[in-house]
């Protein structure tokens, strides 16, 4: 049995243990593709956290194959000392560095690429919701030199080994299948063609670099890739000497779900997956996908399904993972939950990768203070238990204040379904809280206990509280706040519920209804038109019992039902079992407003400043700590 931290081989590279930092999107770049301190600082820290290969977030080979704005780019030579920055640090900290090279294809975005995706046929991307133009012969000999040259440029920058994207519903994938390949030419009538010359474009050009082949084991789509359906790219990788699979699972167009490994994806499937590539081949395999767990990984290598272990978004919630649990300090990893908020959702929003628990993604943690201060901090959930953990780090002595339960509203996040891990994160939290040698004390603060401590810093993150809104008639339904829901103070009865609010956390109120309570319809109402898109509201839109009305707003409750104004016209709902209000929150900080005069250095952070998400708490203390 293989061991975590024994050497391997692949491809004569030689890699000190068996952990591989799998590409995961940054979003750090520009629209030119050049690398920044912030691209340098996050590929430190995950060398300075002992992953024996580091493989870049994907690297378009033209700028036709973005998938973002901020992608960096290996279609140009200036593109080679760019790369040459990253290969560097990484060197410097003790890791091997690997460019991952690829085309979007169908799933490129024209705001990055300035022109209509390009790909084998005209077939419609829902998640990028754009249809592509169908390659022209002359684009697809483009796109083959482009893999080419990249592989090449590779070498120059100074990477130790290249990562060929066959997979996960990028250009080569969407050769291989009639559901994405509806050509009549020669790529039409041989779907394997396109990937062979790209085979060897990129094997002529590596100049002796290994070469990994990334695949999606498995896309879990109708008519997608099934493990048996790689068996060409499996080939081609035998025949060309490939020095590794690298298996992931989905598409980027069609599953994303299972391409982000969600929470909500079977372990099982994912799995019985991976067990399938691997015997379907002799070469190394490294799998990724929610591997950030000890005994997963141990099993992996006792049951032979994987030679190599891939972390992506789970170092960047902590990118020191391989580090603590070689030296056995397993109690101070932070665990990715798998929320997606700090990741995925800040790399689609532009504003880069991070991680709702880990503000140092991008930047280096503190250092100790050159003055020792004396905090206060009230409040305990995750606003307040980070800037109390940051400011013990710098040296300072803290006192943190309590009233009810460490974690605050963050014990909330793992009541709906398919949140249960998110507990994960939480008792990291508490945990890093405990070691950082901060004073717990579990009671209400007020201006005599703060006092008390004589603080040069009070820090108030009390939070916020949701309250029923004012509309006609709430009074006589049967109605609460989704803090009280989900705290579960609230009769839960009826098949019927209405819902207000279809943000976060409205509705995940909704599908806790029909998972957990089996509502035969819950609807819900919102006064936005457009709905910020995740995987929740796509799940509520497949359900039949669940229905969303947008760019509505709820009038008023009556006796034959609930009233809502839409397209200028009333419209009346029905009665309703349940009316649950996600509406109506708003920062709790008359705290700070009776202390803000009193002490030298008040502070207002987290939901009591602005209410937001975890990401917003854990930033705001960063931003807080680092002034002092």
């Amino acid at each position: 049995m293989a061991g975590m931290f024994d050497s391997v081989n692949l491809g004569g590279l030689r890699l000190k243990n068996r952990f591989i930092f799998a590409p995961v999107k940054t979003a750090y770049g520009n629209p030119k593709g050049e690398v920044n301190q912030r691209h340098l600082t996050f590929y430190r820290h995950v060398a300075e956290g002992e992953v024996a290969l580091i493989i870049t977030e994907p690297t378009a080979v033209l700028k036709s194959g973005r998938e973002h704005p901020k992608q960096l780019c290996i279609d140009e030579d200036y593109c080679v000392d760019e790369l040459k920055k990253i290969t560097d640090v990484i060197h410097e900290n003790g890791s091997l560095a690997c460019l991952n090279i690829t085309h979007a294809g169908r799933a490129a975005n024209p705001k990055a690429s300035g022109s209509a995706p390009i790909a084998p046929s005209a077939v419609y991307c829902p998640a990028t919701k754009q249809t592509p133009v169908e390659m022209t012969k002359s684009q697809i000999e483009e796109v083959i030199e482009a893999f080419g040259k990249a592989a090449r440029r590779a070498k120059q920058a100074g990477f130790d080994a290249i990562e060929l994207q066959a997979g996960m519903g990028y250009i080569i994938a969407q050769f291989l299948k009639d559901r994405t390949n509806k050509r009549d030419d020669e790529y039409g009538k041989d779907k394997t063609l396109f990937a062979r010359q790209v085979f060897e474009a990129v094997f002529e050009n590596a100049s002796g670099l290994p070469v990994i082949v990334r695949i999606a084991g498995s896309e879990f789509v109708e008519d997608g890739i099934t493990p048996q359906d790689n068996k060409p790219i499996i080939e081609l990788a035998e025949k060309f000497g490939a020095a590794a699979i690298h298996v992931g699972l989905g598409s980027a167009c069609d599953t994303p779900p299972w391409y982000y490994s969600a929470t909500f994806t079977p372990t099982e499937k994912q799995i019985e997956t991976f067990k399938a590539i691997k015997s379907l081949t002799s070469l190394p395999i490294i799998v990724d996908g929610r591997m950030a767990n000890k005994e997963k990984i141990l099993k992996a290598f006792d049951e032979g399904w994987a030679d190599c272990i891939g972390l992506g978004k789970s170092l960047a919630c902590d990118q020191a993972f391989v580090k603590k649990l070689k030296e056995n300090r397993e109690d101070e990893i932070y665990y990715c939950g798998g929320c997606l908020q700090g990741c995925l959702l800040k790399v689609k929003a532009g504003v880069g990768l991070g991680c709702i628990i880990n503000p140092f993604v991008d930047v280096d943690r503190f250092g100790k203070s050159d003055k020792k201060l004396k905090f206060v901090v009230v409040g305990g959930g995750p606003a307040g238990m980070a800037c109390a953990t940051y400011a013990a780090q710098r040296g300072h002595d803290v006192v943190l204040f309590e009233k009810k339960q460490l974690g605050g509203q963050f014990n909330l996040a793992v009541k709906p379904p398919f949140k249960e891990s998110m507990q994960r994160p939480l008792d990291s939290m508490i945990k890093e809280l405990n070691a950082s040698g901060v004073l717990v004390k579990m009671q209400k603060a007020d201006y005599d206990t703060i006092a008390f401590y004589n603080p040069d810093v009070v820090v108030v993150a009390t939070g916020a509280v949701s309250v029923l809104p004012r509309i006609e008639g709430i009074e006589n339904e049967n109605a609460t706040d989704a803090f009280s829901y989900f705290e579960r103070k609230v009769e839960i009865k009826g098949k019927r519920a209405l819902v207000l609010g279809v943000g976060l956390i409205g509705r995940e109120a909704m599908e806790d209804l029909l998972i957990r309570y089996n509502f035969e319809e819950v609807v819900g109402v919102d006064i936005l038109k457009e709905l910020p898109e995740d995987f929740t509201l796509a799940r509520l839109k497949n359900n039949p019992k669940a229905k969303i009305i947008t760019a509505a707003k709820l009038q008023r409750f009556d006796s034959d039902g609930a009233v809502i104004l839409k397209d200028g016209k009333q419209e009346n709902l029905g009665r309703f079992d349940l009316v649950i209000t996600s509406i109506g929150t708003k920062p709790y900080n008359d705290l700070f407003e009776q202390i803000k005069d009193k002490f030298e250095h008040v502070e207002l952070i987290g939901d009591a400043s602005a209410v937001g998400d975890i990401y917003k708490a854990t930033h705001d203390a960063y931003e807080v700590v680092k002034k002092y």
